[in-house]
C-alpha cells in the first residue's frame, strides 16, 4: 500500500512559484539525497531461491515481428528524510529479445512506457501517486536529471547488421518483472547510426564471448552477468502464446526428445567469430521449390565445397545470406530479388564435418554430410507479412576464403514457432505453432 504525503494538497492548494514549491519539498517530510548505488523499488536484495528456478515473462509484440519484454531503467535513487529509499519517476523501455546479439542496448530518448503502469496500487492511489509525482518530476526536472552510471568499460565501435556505429558502456540498475532478473547491470547506449539499424533496445541472449578473438572489445553479455549460482542455462521463445521463460540449472529440453527434433548446435568460434551464436548445420537450402546443397554450391574460381550454417535471430525481421553465398546462388541462376519462399533443412542429427581454420590449426564440427534427418525451416509469404531475403557482409571468420556461408533465420520462420535452446549442451528445438498447445 502506498502513502500519499500531506505536501500533495499544498501543492495544489497553493499559489507558489516553481522556485518555492521546489524549497518546499525539500524542506518538506521527503526531503531526499543522492544515493551512490543503484537498488530495487521492492528490496535492497532480489530473493533467491535455492536450486533451479525457471522465469516466465509476458511478451509484447514490436516492429517488423519481433517480440519485447518489459524492463526498467533506474532514475538516480534518493533518500527520504525518514531513511527509506526511492525513486523519481523510472523509464520502462520495451526491449526487442534478440537471439543474434550479446548485449544489452538502449539508447536515450527511445519510446517507453509509463512508471505508473507498474505500481501495484488502486485505480484512486494510482491516480494521486502519478499526480503527486508527475509534479514532482516537472518541478525537479534540470534538478534531478535521469542519467547511467559510469562503468569500467570504454566506447567500442560496433557493427549492428551492416552499420557501424559507437557505443558508450555504461551501468544501470535493471528491473524486470521478476527480482530474480534484476540487479546493477553492464550496458551498452546505442549513437544514432546504430539506433536506427537496431530498430529499438535490445536484449541480447548470447552467452558466451571469444576471449580469443582480437577483433573486437569485449564487453560483458547480459546472460554472463546473471551468475552467482543462479547461472541461465536455457531459454524459451514461444512466439504463439507470446511467452519467454528462461531456467538456470536445467534444460527446458527433455533429456527423452525424439532425436529428429532436436537440431544440434555449432560452435563457431575456433573459425574466428567473436561470440558464440546459436547456429546449426543447413545440410540443403530450397529457394521457390529449386534444392541446393552445399556440393552444389562451388565456387567458380576455387572449387572449394563451403558448408552452410544457419543462425537463430529473433531480433531481425527476415532473412540473410551472406554475401558470398548470395553471389554464388546469383551465378547459379537464381533471382534472389524474386524469390518467393524458402526452405531452410537443418540437421538434427550429431555432427561430424571438420572445418580447417588455416590461422590457428583448429577444427570446428559442422555437419553430416550423409545425415537423413533433416528440421525444415520454411517462410510462407501468405501468411507472413514478415518476409524479406537480403544480403549482408559479416566479419565473424578468421578466413574468409574457406568459412562458411551464413543464413540468419529472422522472425519470417521463428513467428511460426517455440524456439528452445540449451545453451550448454548446445541443442535446440523448434515446435511449429499447430503443434503448440495454447494457453
Amino acid at each position: 500500500m502506498y502513502s500519499i504525503p500531506f505536501i500533495t494538497i499544498a501543492l495544489f492548494a497553493t499559489q507558489m512559484n516553481r522556485r518555492e514549491i521546489l524549497s518546499s519539498i525539500l524542506t518538506s517530510s521527503i526531503i531526499m539525497k543522492e544515493d551512490n548505488e543503484f537498488i530495487t523499488t521492492r528490496s535492497d536484495t532480489a530473493t533467491k531461491e535455492d536450486g533451479p528456478w525457471s522465469i516466465t515473462l509476458p511478451l509484447e509484440p514490436n516492429s517488423g515481428g519481433t517480440n519485447s519484454i518489459r524492463a526498467t531503467l533506474c532514475y538516480k535513487p534518493v533518500t527520504t528524510r525518514f531513511g527509506s529509499r526511492t525513486y523519481i519517476p523510472k523509464k520502462i523501455y520495451k526491449i526487442i529479445i534478440d537471439t543474434g546479439s550479446p548485449y544489452l542496448v538502449v539508447a536515450d530518448g527511445m519510446e517507453y512506457t509509463s512508471f505508473f503502469e507498474e505500481l501495484n496500487t488502486s485505480e484512486s492511489e494510482q491516480g494521486a501517486v502519478s499526480a503527486l509525482f508527475e509534479t514532482i518530476g516537472i518541478l525537479l526536472e534540470g534538478e534531478f536529471p535521469y542519467i547511467f552510471g559510469e562503468s569500467n568499460y570504454g566506447p567500442t565501435e560496433e557493427i549492428y547488421g551492416s552499420q557501424k556505429g559507437n557505443i558508450e558502456w555504461k551501468e544501470s540498475f535493471i528491473q524486470f518483472r521478476d527480482e530474480r532478473l534484476s540487479r546493477n547491470t553492464v550496458l551498452g547506449v546505442l549513437d544514432d547510426k546504430l539506433v536506427n539499424e537496431a530498430g529499438g533496445p535490445l536484449l541480447g541472449l548470447v552467452k558466451r564471448s571469444n576471449f580469443e578473438s582480437q577483433k573486437v572489445q569485449l564487453r560483458p553479455t547480459f546472460f554472463d552477468q546473471q551468475r552467482g549460482g543462479d547461472e541461465i542455462r536455457s531459454f524459451q521463445i514461444d512466439c504463439p502464446n507470446r511467452l519467454f521463460t528462461l531456467t538456470s540449472g536445467k534444460s527446458l529440453i527433455s533429456e527423452d526428445a525424439k532425436s529428429d527434433t532436436v537440431i544440434p548446435l555449432v560452435d563457431l568460434r575456433p573459425l574466428g567469430d567473436f561470440v558464440e551464436h546459436y547456429a546449426c548445420t543447413v545440410m540443403e537450402l530450397q529457394l521457390d521449390g529449386n534444392i541446393f546443397t552445399p556440393s552444389k554450391l562451388v565456387g567458380s574460381s576455387d572449387g572449394l565445397v563451403r558448408p552452410i550454417v544457419a543462425v537463430f535471430d529473433s531480433g531481425l525481421t527476415g532473412c540473410l545470406f551472406t554475401q558470398p553465398l548470395w553471389d554464388i546462388l546469383q551465378q547459379n541462376g537464381v533471382k534472389l530479388q524474386t524469390v518467393q519462399s524458402i526452405n531452410v533443412g537443418v540437421s538434427a542429427e550429431e555432427s561430424i564435418i571438420s572445418i580447417n581454420n588455416t590461422r590457428t590449426r583448429s577444427k570446428v564440427r559442422v555437419g553430416n554430410q550423409k545425415s537423413k534427418s533433416l528440421y525444415h525451416f520454411q517462410t510462407d509469404p501468405s501468411m507472413n507479412p514478415f518476409y524479406n531475403l537480403s544480403p549482408i557482409s559479416l566479419d565473424w571468420f578468421d578466413d574468409e576464403d574457406t568459412c562458411p556461408h551464413v543464413v540468419v533465420l529472422g522472425q519470417t520462420f521463428l513467428t511460426q514457432g517455440c524456439l528452445t535452446i540449451d545453451i550448454d549442451d548446445r541443442r535446440a528445438t523448434f515446435v511449429k505453432s499447430y503443434d503448440i498447445e495454447y494457453k
